[in-house]
């Protein structure tokens, strides 16, 4: 035979590719292309505080909030279209693992508002708040989250005093009535929160006020013995080492009857170092309350 050598490699090579793979399957089934997963984002273990709603989750240190509310067409049980402005500060103590104290204290309010018998402008202005009385909450967390997706739960209980009243006076006549010149509140209710798929957390709280004893403040008018429910919600989007945090709230405040106000309240958080932020907003009021409402809030972490 005049079969050449080299050829020999060749044949064997051509009878070896035509052969079935193993287990009946050919080359191109054998192989299987898996797609990278997508990253899984890091999220942010700061303590970012909304502007109303407060964690479950107690604090682990102590922390102060110095705030500013800046109102418009409030609405008392003497006076409507109040227009002014509320400055407040607010203590969180940690005790232990799952208690915590609260002492929350507004110190300044001024503004001008329509009296209701007379028509007449009033200017409201005085070292205290409005339907916000000086107040010490005691907060106790009964669940611990112990790993995404699950809830954080407490329950709070406060007593709320008034220490200072406003000063109503009429532009027309000079004369000068005092608001909130006494009254007492008891608040009670329960908090929860819980981090959600990619960085995004939930904030809930469920809560009410009973105004024991109160002058000129209801906003539902007729008796100073009255009650207001609490509700909000908050949605923070908070990945880790982010130069701002944007969150969102709804709030509720009413007795569902006589008054019912309800706000939505998109807002931003700047982070200015690790013991530092700042959040501003600005609500749009759906019904009752004010129309518009403005808060600057300082978050001092120590």
């Amino acid at each position: 035979m005049n079969l050449k050598l080299p050829l020999l490699p060749a044949l064997v090579c051509s009878i070896v590719l035509v052969q079935p793979g193993q287990g009946g399957e050919s080359a191109k089934d054998s192989i299987e292309f898996v797609p990278p997963a997508p990253p899984i984002p890091e999220c942010s273990d700061q303590e970012l505080r909304p502007l109303y709603s407060q964690y479950a989750q107690t604090t682990t240190r102590w922390t102060l909030r110095a705030g500013a509310r800046f109102f418009r067409d409030t609405t008392l049980q003497e006076a409507d279209q109040f227009d002014g402005t509320t400055l407040d500060l607010e203590l969180i103590a940690p005790l232990n693992e799952c208690m915590q104290l609260r002492v929350y204290f507004p110190y300044y309010t001024d503004g001008d508002a329509r009296e209701f018998e007379t028509g007449d402008k009033l200017d409201i202005e005085g070292n205290g708040g409005a339907l916000d009385f000086p107040t010490v909450i005691f907060d106790y967390q009964f669940a611990k989250a112990t790993s995404p997706g699950e809830f954080n739960l407490a329950a709070f209980f406060g007593i709320g005093d008034v220490r200072q009243h406003l000063e109503a006076t009429n532009r027309n006549t000079g004369t000068v009535d005092r608001f909130n010149h006494h009254g007492s509140m008891l608040t009670a209710g329960v908090k929860a929160d819980k981090q959600l798929n990619r960085c995004w957390r939930f904030i809930g709280n469920l809560g009410a006020r009973v105004y024991r004893d109160s002058d000129d403040m209801n906003p539902g008018g007729g008796s100073d013995k009255f009650f207001l429910i609490d509700v909000s919600t908050a949605f923070i989007y908070a990945p880790r080492s982010a130069r701002f945090y944007p969150m969102i709230e709804g709030v509720y405040q009413g007795d569902f009857t006589d008054y019912n106000s309800l706000q939505i309240v998109p807002q931003l958080l700047v982070p200015l170092g690790s013991h530092l932020d700042l959040n501003a907003g600005v609500s749009l009021g759906l019904i009752d309350g004010p129309s518009t409402e403005g808060r600057l809030l300082m978050t001092l972490r120590f």
